[in-house]
């Protein structure tokens, strides 16, 4: 057959009149199509093929259907295949809409219109048809329908009932809400009147009445309905309705919006009822009632305020209240209520003084309640000023009064108590209190409290004696002694109690009174006096061995004394005298012939009897804890195991040695040198007390006592290390005497008495505490208790290899020593390790020197000095050159450079005796840093 236009082709089997009714039917036509579904051959002209993105000359000799619907919008495609089979299926008319890509890549909307025809006689079926251009049509569709989805959601979001309803009154348009009013599904509401849907007729008509005057008047009317719920509850409407006019003004029938109001109005009539109550009752009381607009901050005030201060005001500003508060309560108050108000509180309470209209200030107590919005915002503040200036000065008389009370009795620490005989109400005042156990805020009932609190022995005499006393018709005198149990505290104690009851003029007892006094120092008195007339012969005896014990031991206290200042007043002479021989003996092992071994021997033996002698020295300054010590954070737990090569050489093969080191033992802060001393010590001692061999064990555990300790050892907590034996033990006399200087049970010449007297002086140096266990036959353990470290410094580093390198002519070093001898060594030996050495008899001579040699490198000083001590000099020294090194030497520092037995901050020391490797290591150490 032809196409749509005069340039399109003839389209096969379409008549022309086919075409021109297919064209009139369906308006734009945009293309026209042929398709032989016999022989699935799908032509068509060009305006299809521009619509369909085609190539035009494919319309002539015709397609497949399959490739036609392979260019339509995918999501539309299995709708028009379907619709397709539908048409084939029944023939005749056939229309769809579907989209399409154009040749500029745009979809748009068409809509197809064609027709099946069937021809019996040949079997042939045709199904030819039109295109048309929908795309602003169903723009306008989707619009529509978009608009109406949205009025639904709106009409149905709206509370309440929203409706729409024709001249007659039949409903046209109803939201969930009027289903929800008459109790109806939608479908027997919509078309019907308010007469065929509301129950109550009367109710109906009388709403239909209105409706119909306001369509008749033309304006928006808003008014109150009654109307019944389906279950028969009663409720008010607020309806709001106007005209419903068509697009010529006309009007065609009624909206309107209705929303239940029934709880508002009763809400309403709640508060005008409460607002008179309040009003009511602002007029009743003698306070100053006031109710705060926070926001404007405008004031309310009842007739009170002029009333009770002078104020002829009803309103008034916040800040006229606030300007009248007193200067010194003003800010007080103004950032107290401000706390409230932004801090999210509800109520405020506040005293403070008030200006009176005549200038007097009246003490007040103030109360406010907080009104908050939803959101947590302020709105206003209601409160009463409660004027307390009266109550006050009759509470000051009342104080007065007590206080003379109080005082009388408490000078006479005299107690007091008060029974009411009517209502058995028990007053007790603080002192009545303390003397049964209890503290002044304790509750008391006669029975729970007086009766309970009485000794067990005196209950029966203290309850006949208050019988006897509130009997009515008796003499009503109480007088009697007791004891108390403490109630609380568990105390005993006695009191001695008076009393007397009030009687009415009948002869009933009112109340009973009295007083009570604490009698536990007079009854322990004559206790004692009674004990010490029964055991007078016997305390005479204990006292005398009391101070015969004290005796024995401040006796023993004054020899430790004296082994201490002894052995300070030694150790500075004694350890020049041992400076000047080891010293001299180690510069003669350098320059003597080393080949002769019979010289070398005399001198290696001269050297050890020095070297003994100085330990010796050493030993007793431990003990009388005057040496000086370098503590350092020391881990018990490495420092054991690294002595174990040592302690097994020490103790021989006859002795096993065992260690048991505690998991996450603490750190101690302590002179490693002197513990590792301590240690061997100990082990020495086992091992001379196992002759036939035995088990050594060294345990370390954290050790921490109650904050009081014991008698044994202080409070605290402490790195414990106990060293035990299998050894014969001790006696209970030996052990007493364990740590006394020069105490010893080994063969003369075979022990100095000092081991374990250097371990006790060292430990107690170090804050620490040293304990054994001992008994014949069971062996012995020796507990060293050092204060644990709880600082956060790391374990100290290990100590640096000595450096024995000499030194150069460039560093010169001053040597400043009053004795001579030592002074002399100290030279030689300087002068041999190849430095220049300076030399000065005191500090004075030093001080010259050193402004006279500024090349001067390091001050090697002694301390005790006359005149100018080692300490003194070196500070004027160092004033005058801060870059000058220093090192002190002494046998004995006199606390100059140690206190508590540690060597001060920054201060280098060696102690005398010391060798020339010692001191070679010790000048390159200092020099070098």
């Amino acid at each position: 057959m032809n196409g749509a236009d005069a340039a399109a082709p003839q389209v096969e089997g379409l008549s022309d009149t086919d075409r021109v009714r297919l064209a009139l039917a369906a308006g734009a036509i945009v293309g026209t199509w042929f398709w032989d579904v016999t022989t699935d051959k799908f032509t068509f002209d060009r305006q299809f093929a521009d619509a369909f993105g085609i190539d035009p000359a494919l319309g002539g000799s015709g397609l497949g259907l399959e490739q036609i619907v392979a260019t339509v919008h995918p999501d539309d495609r299995e709708g028009l295949s379907a619709a397709i089979e539908d048409a084939l299926a029944r023939g005749g008319a056939y229309a769809h809409h579907y989209r399409v890509k154009s040749r500029d890549g745009t979809w748009h909307w068409i809509e197809a219109n064609g027709r099946v025809d069937k021809a019996p006689q040949s079997g042939t079926v045709t199904f030819p048809g039109v295109l048309i251009d929908i795309d602003e049509r169903h723009s306008l569709m989707e619009e529509r329908d978009r608009a109406m989805r949205l009025l639904e959601a709106f009409i149905e979001a709206v509370p309440g009932v929203v409706y729409a309803k024709d001249r007659e009154g039949r409903m046209l348009v109803a939201n969930r809400g009027a289903s929800e009013l008459v109790g109806k599904p939608m479908a027997e509401i919509i078309g019907k009147t308010d007469l065929e849907t509301l129950g109550n007729s009367a109710e109906a008509a009388g709403i239909m009445e209105r409706d119909a005057a306001i369509m008749a008047g033309g304006e928006v009317v808003q008014i109150e309905e009654q109307v019944s719920y389906p279950d028969g509850r009663e409720a008010i409407w607020l309806s709001t309705k106007a005209p419903f006019r068509d697009d010529e003004g006309q009007i065609v029938g009624l909206i309107g919006s209705s929303v239940d109001i029934t709880e508002r109005r009763s809400t309403e009539a709640e508060l005008r009822e409460t607002e008179e109550r309040y009003r009511l009752a602002s007029r009743a009381t003698n306070d100053a009632v006031w109710d705060w607009r926070i926001a404007d901050g405008h004031v309310v005030w009842n007739e009170a305020l002029e009333r009770r201060y002078g104020h002829a005001l009803a309103e008034s500003g916040a800040q006229w209240w606030l300007d009248h508060i007193h200067p010194d309560d003003r800010d007080r108050v103004d950032q107290d209520i401000h706390a409230v108000i932004y801090g999210g509180g509800t109520a405020w309470t506040a005293e403070y003084r008030f200006r009176r209209a005549d200038g007097a200030y009246a003490d007040v107590l103030d109360r406010g309640f907080l009104l908050r919005a939803e959101d947590g915002t302020a709105l206003r503040m209601i409160g009463a000023m409660q004027d307390l200036t009266e109550r006050r000065v009759r509470e000051a008389a009342v104080r007065q009064s007590e206080e003379r009370a109080r005082l009388a009795t408490e000078a006479a620490a005299i107690g007091t108590w008060d029974l009411d005989l009517r209502t058995g109400e028990l007053r007790w005042d603080a002192r009545t209190k303390a003397l049964f156990g209890l503290s002044a805020k304790a509750s008391v009932t006669y029975e729970d409290t007086f009766l309970r609190g009485l000794h067990p022995d005196d209950r029966a005499a203290t309850e006949a004696a208050v019988a006897a006393a509130i009997a009515p018709g008796g003499a009503g005198h109480y007088h009697i002694e007791y004891r108390t149990l403490g109630i609380e505290d568990g105390v005993v104690r006695w009191v001695a109690a008076r009393g007397r009851t009030i009687f009415t003029d009948a002869g009933a007892p009112l109340h009973f009174i009295g007083t009570l006094v604490d009698i536990t120092e007079l009854k322990r008195t004559e206790a004692t006096l009674r004990e010490l007339n029964e055991t007078l012969e016997a305390r005479v005896a204990a006292e005398v061995a009391e101070r015969s014990a004290a005796q024995e031991a401040l006796r023993q206290a004054q020899k430790m004394e004296a082994v201490g200042q002894l052995t300070g007043g030694i150790a500075h002479d004694f350890n020049n005298m041992l400076a000047v021989v080891i010293g001299s003996l180690d510069l003669l092992s350098r320059r003597v012939d080393a080949s002769d071994p019979k010289i070398r021997r005399y001198i290696d033996a001269a050297a050890e009897g020095a070297q003994r002698a100085a330990t010796l020295t050493q030993r007793l300054l431990a003990f009388s804890r005057q040496q000086p010590l370098n503590p350092e954070v020391v881990d018990a737990n490495q420092l054991v195991p690294d002595m174990s090569e040592l302690l097994r050489h020490s103790l021989g093969a006859d002795v096993r040695l065992e260690t048991r080191l505690a998991a996450g033992l603490w750190r101690t802060h302590a002179d490693r040198n002197q513990l590792e001393n301590a240690i061997l010590n100990l082990a020495v001692n086992a091992r001379d007390a196992m002759p036939e061999g035995g088990r050594l064990t060294i345990e370390t555990r954290n050790a921490s006592m109650q904050e009081q300790g014991s008698a044994a050892i202080p409070g605290g907590d402490y790195v414990l290390i106990a060293v035990s034996d299998t050894g014969a033990g001790m006696s209970p006399e030996v052990k007493a005497k364990a740590f006394d200087p020069f105490f010893t049970t080994k063969q003369v010449g075979k022990g100095t008495g000092l081991g374990l007297s250097q371990v006790y002086g060292f430990v107690r140096q170090s804050g620490g505490q040293v304990r054994i266990s001992s008994a014949p036959g069971e062996g012995t353990i020796i507990k060293l208790y050092l204060p644990r470290f709880t600082g956060d410094a790391c374990d100290a580093a290990a100590e640096p290899q000595q450096d024995l390198r000499p030194g150069g002519a460039q560093e010169v070093v001053l040597v400043v020593d009053d004795e001579a001898a030592v002074r002399q060594f100290s030279v030689d030996a300087l002068t041999d390790l190849g430095y220049r050495v300076l030399e000065a008899d005191g500090g004075l001579a030093a001080l010259r020197l050193l402004d006279g040699h500024p090349e001067i490198t390091l001050l090697f000083t002694d301390i005790v000095m006359p005149d100018i001590n080692g300490r003194k000099l070196a500070e004027e020294a160092l004033r005058r050159r801060p870059d000058l090194k220093v090192l002190y030497t002494s046998g004995y520092t006199r606390n100059a450079v140690v206190h508590d037995g540690v060597v001060d901050s920054g201060v280098e020391l060696i102690g005398k005796p010391f060798t020339v490797g010692q001191l070679a290591a010790k000048l390159r150490a200092i020099l070098d840093f």
